[in-house]
């Protein structure tokens, strides 16, 4: 992907599907938050940031966003009307058309799922808690299991996220998942590849973009006060 100041990145653009990940530009706050800060949770103006889910959705050429209230948890709902309240959650799956579901992130992996097969969707917030709990893997088997989803059909876009040679994570344990560690630092994709093979799904690419050293994104890490990027999928 270019260094330019767009404010979408498309993996996937057809008449079928689109995806992709936010960036930090053209929205309207100010600051800390400049400019397309996605994230009500933040202290930013909160007309700001509707304004700046309007822009993207209007970019978009969506009837809607749906962004939920993430709690790095490895809880996933399924999207069933426009209206629904999801509550909080950190995984999304739907069928719907024309909705674009969304997870936030400032160093995080947002990770976009497509059943190319079914026409079913996905989006998961996956940060070091998503992982360590394989919500990835939850996930995949609620597709299973409510949309007959094959993983060899699934295609898996692991978008920008804080890389592991500027990701310190101190004595933390992880578990069986320590084996992606090195000293105190932590491989966020190299966790999700491994996680991706063992579900039997080989068709996944990770954008190689590092969130805190890459300006064109939020970074909690870097900027401590800042806003929320985004990735998007969407059924057309």
């Amino acid at each position: 992907m270019g260094k330019s100041r767009q404010l979408f990145e498309f993996v996937l653009n057809n008449k079928n599907i689109i995806a992709g990940f936010s960036t930090r530009f053209g929205g309207v706050s100010n600051g800390s938050y400049s400019c397309l800060n996605l994230g009500l949770h933040t202290d930013d103006n909160i007309y700001n940031v509707l304004k700046n889910r309007e822009v993207l959705r209007n970019f978009l050429c969506l009837q809607k966003l749906i962004f939920i209230n993430q709690i790095h948890s490895d809880e996933v709902k399924i999207l069933k009307n426009k209206d629904q309240f999801l509550g909080n959650c950190d995984g999304i799956i739907t069928n719907l058309k024309n909705i674009g579901i969304c997870v936030m992130v400032a160093d995080c992996s947002p990770i976009l799922i497509y059943d190319n097969k079914n026409s079913v969707i996905a989006c998961i917030h996956a940060g070091r808690q998503g992982i360590v709990q394989k919500i990835l893997t939850k996930c995949v088997i609620k597709m299973q299991e409510n949309f007959n989803s094959n993983a060899s059909d699934l295609l898996v876009f692991v978008g920008p996220n804080i890389k592991g040679s500027c990701y310190e994570i101190g004595n933390l344990d992880f578990g069986e998942l320590n084996k992606f560690k090195t000293e105190n630092k932590f491989d966020m994709n190299l966790a999700i590849k491994n996680e991706l093979i063992s579900l039997g799904i080989n068709n996944f690419s990770f954008d190689h973009n590092c969130t805190h050293c890459d300006n064109r994104y939020f970074s909690y890490r870097r900027d401590k006060t800042t806003g929320r990027f985004a990735g998007i999928i969407a059924l057309r």
